[in-house]
C-alpha cells in the first residue's frame, strides 16, 4: 500500500495517534525512502496495549514475543518507549530513523540489507 492507503487503512483501525507510533516499513514510507509497504506495524505501550485488548482479538506473533497480530495487515510490538523514539510526521507519531536503523543492524536479517542502505544514506545526507 502506499501512503495514502497505508494512512487510510491506519485511521480505520480508530486507534487514536497518540497511543501508537509507525514503526519498520511505514517509517520508511512516512520518510519517503519506500513507495509501499505490505503491512502496518506500530508500536504501543504495554499500558495501551491493555487498552486495546478491549477492541481488538489479538494473536501472538510467532516472529518475536513482543509481537500481536491484530489482523493479517497488522502488527502491534509491545514495548515501552518514550518521546525520543519517535518524531511527527503528516501529524502521525513515527518511529525516528536511527532507532530504526538500529533495530534492522541489530537483527541483520537478510530481507533489511537495502533498507539499511538507504537508511544510512538519508541519514548522512541530512546532515
Amino acid at each position: 500500500m502506499n501512503i495514502k492507503e497505508y494512512k487510510n487503512r491506519l485511521d480505520s483501525l480508530g486507534i487514536e495517534k497518540e497511543d501508537y507510533i509507525i514503526i519498520s516499513g511505514g517509517s520508511m514510507l512516512f520518510h519517503g525512502l519506500k513507495e509501499d509497504t505490505g503491512d502496518i506495524d506500530i508500536k504501543v505501550t504495554p499500558e495501551v496495549f491493555e487498552r486495546l485488548k478491549q477492541k481488538f482479538e489479538f494473536k501472538k506473533s510467532p516472529k518475536f514475543d513482543y509481537l500481536y497480530e491484530i489482523y493479517d495487515d497488522v502488527e502491534v510490538a509491545v514495548q515501552p518507549y518514550d518521546e525520543s523514539y519517535f518524531e511527527v510526521v503528516d501529524g502521525y507519531r513515527v518511529e525516528k530513523l536511527e532507532i530504526e536503523l538500529k533495530w534492522k543492524k541489530e537483527h541483520n536479517r537478510e530481507k533489511d540489507i537495502e533498507a539499511i542502505k538507504k537508511i544510512e544514506e538519508y541519514l548522512n545526507n541530512r546532515k
